[in-house]
């Protein structure tokens, strides 16, 4: 009859409908999580590899950790050794044991002002972070004098102190070894020494820094200045502040 479909046309469609199916199946659902899984693969792929790297530092750790201990009590030691603060006081005491150590003459000393060098965990190198930190400092609470916290808590400090100086050779070169063998927190910041003809010494400056640590527990205790002599022929009639 016309207008009917016989049953072989009837099969050839059904098989066409098939093959339309398993293609449409093919690149829409199979393709597309074959797609994912490769996506999924390559991120395992990259995660076992950063496991695979973590677990080799795992090793790694527990023996740095092992050999930092074995410096615990030396760290701790060189952390106390810095006084809890230096006070303008005893740092025009320590120039004045310098200068009676070394022989060298002191004509007059100009302190600088005091600036973070380490402040919570952190080594300051330039005067921009220095400033950072006083802005920052300002708002926080301060730390006790006697308090002991941890390193990511202490502040250190640094003052210099410029020393214009006279003296022979041997003596500025004894003058220079008594700051490196201090046991004050003391370091050599400038020199500018030149020869004077006319006195047969070295003339000029020493910039002296001295370091102090806020938290390290150490009380801080006064100098005996009993021997300190004002005037007199002495430096400490010109002692100025910047």
């Amino acid at each position: 009859m016309k207008g009917k479909l016989t049953l072989a046309q009837i099969r050839v469609i059904l098989l066409l409908a098939a093959v339309l199916m398993i293609v449409l199946t093919y690149f829409l659902v199979f393709q597309r999580n074959m797609n994912q899984a490769d996506e999924f693969e390559t991120k395992m792929r990259a995660e076992n590899k950063r496991i695979e790297y973590l677990t080799s530092l795992e090793k790694k750790v527990s023996d740095l950790e092992i050999y930092t201990s074995l410096f615990t009590g030396e760290i701790d030691g060189f952390i106390k050794s810095f006084p809890v603060k230096l006070t303008q006081q005893k740092s025009l005491y320590l120039i004045y044991r310098m200068m009676l150590d070394s022989g060298i003459d002191i004509e007059s000393i100009t302190a600088g002002n005091e600036a973070p060098f380490y402040h919570k965990g952190r080594v300051l190198h330039s005067e921009a972070d220095q400033k950072q930190i006083q802005q920052e400092a300002e708002k926080e609470e301060p730390l006790s004098e006697i308090g002991v916290v941890s390193m990511e808590q202490m502040i250190g400090s640094k003052s210099n102190y410029t020393v214009h100086v006279s003296g022979a050779t041997k003596d500025i070169y004894k003058a220079l070894d008594w700051i490196r063998d201090s046991e004050e927190k003391l370091s050599i910041g400038s020199v500018n020494l030149q020869f004077d003809s006319s006195t047969g010494k070295l003339k000029g400056s020493i910039g002296i820094n001295f370091y102090s640590m806020l938290g390290n527990g150490v009380p801080y205790s006064d100098p005996d200045i009993g021997e300190f002599t004002f005037g007199l022929d002495t430096v400490f009639g010109e002692f100025h502040n910047e």
